[in-house]
């Protein structure tokens, strides 16, 4: 019996021993033949926002919500076409759009493993409104008044952009532009002109009788936005000069500013203390102190100059319509405590 056990054990050793080195060889051949796991691709939901510039509605600013899943590293190239009208490769771009219209807008969106993700969205853009200065002329003891207030400047002018239109019961009444020094009483004017909708303008403030007669000043028209300059020189010693051209046609050139009585030596006096040093108060005032009118005038593009360089523009374009532009009213106006009925008007 014993015999034949340790026969049977010795025979079952003898085949292990052969067979053992066939498993190893096999198991290595398989580990060897085998390639390593492919990982999954990662997936990609290209998602993007479109939202218009508050201040210029050509512009447009996307937000970028595209997201990669399924990998360890998730962030991604961007590409966006915008219908034709530009491209960029930044996460989060701005662009400003040509022209008004409609505009396929595609993000196509480049994971790290090279997996593409791809949106369209339509975005409809419209050309910017715009904005501008309305004086009205509600109060009976008062006219409607935009006034600004800067550092006196010796040598410089103003430039800006006006339009006058009826009211719905009242004949357009008229608009003045009136450039001063420390004081804005209308006798210490370095020049003020009264800008008509259906007649020449004239000089109202500053003028002599022979710069009166010299005047060529063109007809005014409603409803038509036109282009003032006023320009002024001052030497520290004497009353300023001024140029006046309008609609681009020169009105008078180098005309010296006088009070209203040049014969009266308090009042020319005064006009030569309050205006020896240049420009300090700009007013654009609408109708009369001593009516009321629902017509309209309007003013826009305001520039001022000190020499060649800009001390204060406006374009109105950065304003909300409605807005009052008296700084009491308004903490963000950069005009003077002194304007009255004037607010921000808005093109339909």
């Amino acid at each position: 019996m014993k015999t034949l056990f340790f026969k049977r054990n010795w025979n079952l050793m003898l085949l292990a021993t052969i067979l053992l080195p066939l498993v190893m060889v096999t198991s290595c051949k398989d580990d060897g033949d085998d390639p390593m796991p492919t990982p999954d691709p990662s997936t990609v939901v290209a998602s993007f926002e479109a939202q218009v510039d508050a201040d210029n509605s050509l512009t447009y600013n996307f937000t970028n919500n595209s997201v990669v899943n399924g990998i360890d590293d998730r962030t991604f190239d961007s590409s966006w076409d915008f219908g034709g009208d530009g491209t960029s490769t930044e996460a989060n771009p701005a662009h400003t759009f040509s022209a008004e219209g409609t505009y396929e807008v595609t993000l196509i969106v480049t994971a790290s493993d090279g997996e593409v993700g791809r949106t369209t969205e339509t975005v409809e853009v419209t050309a910017p409104k715009n904005r501008y200065a309305v004086m009205t002329d509600t109060k009976e003891d008062d006219t409607g008044e935009l006034r600004l207030a800067v550092d006196s400047i010796a040598t410089g002018k103003v430039t800006f952009m006006y339009r006058v239109a009826e009211g719905p019961s009242m004949d357009i009444q008229d608009g003045f532009i009136n450039v001063t020094g420390s004081s804005t009483s209308g006798k210490n004017s370095i020049v003020e002109v009264r800008l008509k909708d259906n007649a020449p303008h004239e000089f109202r403030e500053g003028a002599s009788d022979e710069t009166i007669a010299a005047g060529n000043f063109p007809e005014g028209k409603a409803d038509e936005w036109v282009a003032v300059e006023i320009s002024w020189a001052a030497d520290g010693t004497n009353t300023p000069t001024y140029t006046v051209a309008i609609a681009g046609e020169t009105v008078i050139e180098d005309a010296v500013s006088t009070t209203r009585d040049p014969n009266d030596e308090e009042m020319v006096a005064e006009h030569l203390a309050t205006t020896i040093h240049g420009a300090h108060n700009f007013q654009w005032k609408y109708a009369s102190n001593s009516a009321v009118s629902d017509g309209v005038y309007h003013v826009d593009d305001i520039v001022v100059y000190a020499g060649d360089t800009v001390v204060f523009e406006d374009d109105f374009q950065g304003r909300v319509a409605g807005d009052d532009l008296n700084p009491e009213a308004n903490a963000d106006s950069p005009y003077h405590e002194n304007t009255s009925d004037a607010t921000v008007g808005e093109d339909e």
